[in-house]
């Protein structure tokens, strides 16, 4: 392994904590700016450190959790439950540690949930025509679009907003121009770099800069050793780690979830399944942080499995992450595992590193980190503002992307006052050329819309993925009214 490798983890994993540890400063966000740095690297390089980023980010949002009760990311709501008591009890020491330890354990599971099910379902996206790629990419942006902050019609709102953008430019079938409004600009279409920068990046500045919140947190300092796993401890946690490992690893694989639902899934197993917990959940139970944490870690490998084998995002990180495998030359999809198995391997090992390089840094630099939570955002405001700039105009070298990335910067500030989601916005855009094309060339092989309609229930792998999707659809409606009752008993 190459030292600068190593370097390349080291340092996105620290970004990935600090940033994920920041309150409002999501993992997606995160690694748009390290995908804006690593424009022009070399495509291994950049991959150790992008991969070293998102699993320092999805490890650290737990610490502001516990320590401030605001999860530093969305997978660390369910944190927030047993979490805080903890530490009002003063053993936040415990429950950081308890997060840190389980983290590296759901990551370490959800890579080997990689390891053996990239092969099978790379085994068997091989065998996909027109209309299972249609279907797929369909499932993604239908997940995204109903899992969205929990409202459906304004998910499918965002989700149409995307697909819109996604169709400006060329038609990839005709060759003609469409939407462009007879600019020269809009000819090659928008790019989704570009546009993730602003709806993640330059839309948390506008955000900011249109709030005074600031957090501040007590003086206080952890002893390193305090931080490591205390045995009796991990020892009552150990039960409700075997199922919610899995939850978090199989939901992570379901197209448009990710950690957040897997995370609040595992506490509500965890919740019904532990009859006798260390304390009654809500009030510091070690089950009640172990379990949420241990299933957002391991999503990282079921979102990652879809990702690479099929070629679509697990969650609106894994989106980003797409986004900037295709600007490096790694072509995820179906023929990702026959022409590109060597980056696959790649990616393990890389995962592998870093999730123990986050666990050790995590550790090590928790009072820094806690330090910096009491630091107002405004320090941090002008350099992601410059991130973004320097990050939209390098990918071709033209102003006008600057431009661009401001603009999507305010509609996705404009989504967020109006309480609209933006991530299917930048999966359709990743996602929409690939629906249409796939779509409108079953067309044309078929016949006719009849023919068409015919064939994904007479085509098997097009009839077992239609059935899939709705059972997830039903499945995954379920787990939304759970989810609410959950929060609502709280």
């Amino acid at each position: 392994m190459n030292i600068l490798l190593l370097i390349y983890m080291t340092v996105g994993a620290i970004i990935g904590l600090i940033m994920g540890a920041l309150p409002g400063l999501t993992v997606t966000m995160t690694i748009v700016l390290v995908v804006s740095l690593t424009f022009g690297w070399n495509m291994v390089d950049a991959l150790a450190f992008i991969i070293g980023a998102f699993c320092g980010g999805v490890m650290g949002g737990s610490i502001s959790a516990i320590t401030l009760n605001i999860p530093g990311t969305a997978a660390a709501v369910s944190t927030i439950f047993d979490g805080y008591p903890l530490k009002k009890r003063g053993e936040a020491a415990n429950a950081l540690s308890i997060a840190l330890f389980v983290s590296l354990i759901g990551g370490l599971f959800g890579i080997v949930f990689l390891v053996v099910f990239g092969t099978l379902l790379g085994e068997v996206a091989l065998k996909f025509g027109s209309q299972e790629y249609f279907l797929i990419t369909l499932w993604g942006l239908t997940l995204i679009a109903v899992l969205s902050k929990g409202n459906i019609l304004k998910g499918i709102a965002a989700t149409c907003v995307g697909l819109i953008i996604a169709m400006i430019g060329m038609d990839p079938i005709t060759g003609l121009m469409r939407f462009t409004f007879g600019s020269k600009l809009l000819g090659g279409g928008i790019n989704y770099i570009v546009a993730m920068i602003g709806l993640f990046g330059m839309k948390e500045v506008f955000v900011s800069l249109s709030s005074k919140k600031t957090f501040k947190i007590e003086n206080e300092r952890y002893r390193i050793r305090d931080l490591f796993p205390k045995f009796d401890i991990i020892k009552k946690t150990l039960a409700c780690m075997t199922w919610s490992a899995p939850i978090g690893a199989i939901i992570g694989l379901l197209p448009g979830t990710g950690g957040d639902i897997g995370s609040l899934v595992a506490y509500g197993f965890t919740k019904q399944l532990v009859k006798n917990p260390s304390r009654p959940f809500g009030e510091g139970a070690y089950e009640g942080v172990a379990a949420p944490e241990v299933a957002n870690d391991a999503a990282i490998g079921g979102a990652i499995t879809t990702m690479l084998t099929l070629g679509i995002p697990g969650d609106s990180i894994t989106a980003v992450i797409l986004g900037s495998f295709y600007l490096h030359g790694i072509l995820p999809g179906p023929t990702f595992m026959m022409t590109q198995k060597n980056y696959f391997y790649l990616i393990i090992v890389f995962l592998l590193i870093s999730e123990f390089i986050a666990y050790f840094l995590g550790i090590l630099g928790s009072n820094v980190m806690l330090r910096m939570l009491s630091l107002p955002k405004w320090y941090l405001i002008p350099f992601i503002s410059i991130l973004c700039v320097v990050g939209s105009y390098a990918l071709q070298n033209n102003i006008y992307d600057v431009l661009f990335m401001l603009i999507f910067g305010f509609i996705g500030y404009l989504f967020e006052k109006a309480g609209f989601p933006v991530s299917p916005i930048v999966l359709a855009l990743i996602l929409g050329s690939m629906i249409e094309t796939n779509f409108r060339k079953a067309l044309i092989i078929t016949g006719s819309m009849g023919s068409l309609l015919a064939s994904f229930v007479t085509r098997p792998l097009s009839l077992i993925l239609l059935i899939i999707i709705i059972a997830t659809f039903v499945t995954q409606s379920l787990i939304l009214s759970k989810m609410e009752k959950l929060e609502n008993n709280r």
